[in-house]
């Protein structure tokens, strides 16, 4: 019997989230690309959305990461932190799982830099001897046409930190979140200490 396109985006969803949270795959796009492919979707009116896919993620987490989740979110605020502090000159902001209290072992922390000139950035690491890897996020403003930003992909203190470099006067809004299209949450230092103090969510 086939089953209902309802009940497809439902396993898609179940499967995409599984995808992203025991294979380490961290854009939706992707993990629901490979969940069609396993699940044999081709038809991408049955995709589910990326808030059907998180509500899945955060279900999937709850169910069978409650012990070890927690743990790894906690050490990934605590590095995140370190490198906000490292990083203050900019102003970092931190986003993503790890500020939103969805992330894995796996996750990347992601912080938001305010410069001048991406060049500031690449100079910082390179006084500190830090190696690195460049590239590009796009990212929207509302309906505005997307926009790609340099990025720098890095080790610190064994986690992965992906750094986005932001013109100075962009602090004020924040691009779309890729999940619900909203503006993307962003968290400073201060209030990063402020959720480690306290043991609880963002």
């Amino acid at each position: 019997m086939a089953k209902s396109p309802q009940r497809l985006r439902q396993l898609l969803a179940v499967e995409a989230a599984r995808i992203m949270v025991d294979e380490a795959v961290g854009d939706f796009r992707s993990a629901k690309e490979k969940a069609a492919r396993r699940l044999g979707v081709d038809a991408q009116q049955h995709w589910p959305s990326n808030t059907e896919i998180h509500s899945e993620l955060q279900a999937r987490l709850q169910l069978f990461h409650a012990d070890t989740q927690p743990v790894a979110l906690r050490r990934l605020r605590e590095v995140a932190l370190h490198a906000m502090e490292w990083l203050q000159e900019f102003q970092p902001r931190l986003v993503g799982p790890v500020w939103e209290g969805d992330a894995t072992e796996h996750s990347k922390i992601t912080l938001h830099l305010f410069a001048d000139a991406p060049e500031t950035v690449l100079f910082f690491l390179l006084d500190a001897q830090i190696e690195y890897e460049e590239g590009w996020q796009r990212l929207r403003f509302g309906d505005a046409a997307p926009i790609d930003y340099p990025t720098f992909l890095l080790e610190y203190e064994s986690a992965p930190l992906r750094l986005v470099v932001f013109a100075l006067d962009e602090d004020r809004r924040s691009p779309a979140s890729a999940r619900d299209g909203k503006p993307l949450p962003r968290g400073s230092a201060t209030q990063l200490r402020r959720v480690l103090a306290e043991g609880g969510h963002a």
